[in-house]
């Protein structure tokens, strides 16, 4: 199993004692070996307040006797360094693994001698890990945040409908039987098919559910009024639509089933049903984006009548951009008809594309090379080129269109508020620009400069778009005033 990642800042250069007051090492003749280090470096594990002393707690203080500069960091499965605190004698740490990670963890404490010479010790603890999930709940719940945010759907349908009959197992597309549907605000029309005939406020479209990664769920009005709550579980789940439709016609008719208690879900009514409210519901789509369901009742015949539910979610960018595994991103050439990379006007207000002044398909990048830092073309200069983003490693990697990796790095989502767009935009003009930051190492996503920057590799882009399906980043340099120049990209799911 691949070791924990701990994503902090880039690793510092050689360490070297500032007082020799307090650094033993500092003075000449002072040289200690791996053992003197080990035996002199103690540490000892916390709660996150750093309060109660647990023994396998995930923060850390430590001590070095006699004094010395230390960096303290991991390795991942290919021996990149993760600092987690370096030029201190003494501080805090911590080590907080993904879930599925090993429970005992190795950390290095490295100080220099006086001669120049490295020491190192390695140490292990055993921390807390919590239990992986299964595929459909990191899905639904999200592996990264501990829950995650559902709120109808209403850009399925151009009507807007999040919620209607249709005629039961049409086939494969389950959309093509929709008979009928409402928009969120038209839900308030249909309130003689739930229980009491009262609006609740979910008959809205900034309504929205919260599935927790314990199996509670929450519904939630607009304004965040809390309107019930519940439990749910996944039963059938495979990660394949291979599960029958109720009256066998359809044989890869949905991805198995969604269990709830009573009335757990958003408008949990069933159309022409006088108030039910099921408990059982066949999940007809399910990834980082999209949650859609259908009930109908035992022994409902072929275009039988059935109730459906359209939901999205932008709230979890970990599982959108990774599916918490590994995830392949190419050009995206739908977005602006074949530009993929380009320039644009900074912050010309919400929709971001409004402000892009031009653009080139991945195969017109050949003639941008100077913008490169080495002129050279390295293949990803191909509408098959494409990136993976790893979950587990926080490894991001490009190949050309044959395969052949061009580079690779580490990645970190920075900012990132649940998919609300609260982040500013550097110059100030709009609060709400951007979802959050990526940040990478130089140079580690497909064709990663800035345009017109001397061949400038940014390592922080503003996230304008993190879906299932789309990838959409800008670059701003530090100062970038409005309508100053930007560089955009644009990548879709592989």
């Amino acid at each position: 199993m691949k070791k924990s990642i701990i994503f902090m800042m880039a690793a510092v250069g050689l360490l070297t004692a500032c007082d020799p007051s307090k650094d033993d090492i500092s003075m000449p003749g002072s040289s200690l070996s791996e053992q003197q280090l080990s035996d002199g470096f103690s540490f000892k594990q916390y709660d996150e307040t750093y309060t109660q002393e647990k023994t396998d707690g995930n923060y850390f203080t430590f001590t070095t006797s006699p004094s010395r500069v230390v960096r303290i960091y991991q390795k991942d499965a290919e021996g990149v360094e993760n600092v987690l605190v370096s030029g201190v004698a003494n501080g805090k740490f911590k080590i907080v693994p993904k879930r599925g990670n090993p429970n005992e963890q190795t950390f290095y404490v490295e100080t220099m001698n006086f001669d120049g010479s490295k020491v190192i010790a390695e140490k292990t603890c055993n921390v807390f890990v919590p239990s992986e999930l299964t595929p459909e709940m990191r899905i639904l719940a999200s592996d990264a945040y501990g829950y995650k945010v559902w709120e109808w759907d209403t850009e399925l349908r151009a009507d807007g409908a999040v919620w209607g009959n249709l005629g039961y197992a049409p086939g494969e597309d389950w959309t093509s039987g929709i008979w009928w549907g409402s928009d969120p605000a038209g839900l308030l029309t249909q309130l003689n098919h739930s229980d009491t005939g009262v609006a609740t406020g979910e008959e809205a479209a900034g309504a929205y559910m919260e599935f927790y990664d314990d199996g509670n769920i929450k519904t939630y009005d607009a304004a965040g009024n809390q309107i019930r709550s519940g439990k749910y579980s996944v039963e059938g789940y495979t990660g394949e639509k291979n599960v029958p439709s109720i009256d066998g016609s359809v044989a890869n008719w949905s991805y198995g089933t969604l269990k709830t208690t009573e009335g757990a879900i958003l408008f949990p009514f069933k159309i022409n049903g006088g108030g039910e409210k099921p408990t059982s519901f066949e999940i007809v789509k399910l990834d980082a984006s999209h949650l859609q369901l259908i009930y109908a009742a035992p022994g409902t015949a072929g275009w039988g009548e059935a109730t459906w539910w359209a939901f999205k979610s932008s709230s979890d960018a970990e599982c959108a951009l990774t599916d918490f595994g590994t995830k392949a991103w190419t050009w995206d050439t739908e977005l602006r008809g074949g530009p993929v990379w380009g320039n644009l006007g900074y912050a010309p207000g919400e929709d971001w594309t409004s402000g892009i002044w031009w653009g080139a398909t991945p195969e017109e990048l050949t003639g941008q090379l100077q913008h490169s830092d080495t002129g050279v073309a390295t293949g990803e200069e191909s509408v098959d080129a494409y990136m993976t983003f790893d979950w587990k490693t926080g490894t991001v990697k490009s190949y050309d269109g044959a395969g052949s990796e061009i580079r690779s790095g580490k990645f970190e989502i920075k900012n990132w508020q649940m998919g609300k767009r609260t982040q500013a935009s550097i110059d100030g003009s709009q609060s709400t620009w951007a979802y959050g930051t990526l940040v990478t190492d130089p140079g580690s996503i497909l064709f990663p400069f800035q345009i017109n920057g001397g061949g400038n590799k940014p390592t922080e882009f503003e996230i304008m778009k993190a879906t299932d399906d789309q990838l959409q980043l800008i670059y701003a340099a530090p100062g970038t005033g409005g309508w100053g120049e930007a560089t955009w990209w644009a990548f879709k799911k592989k």
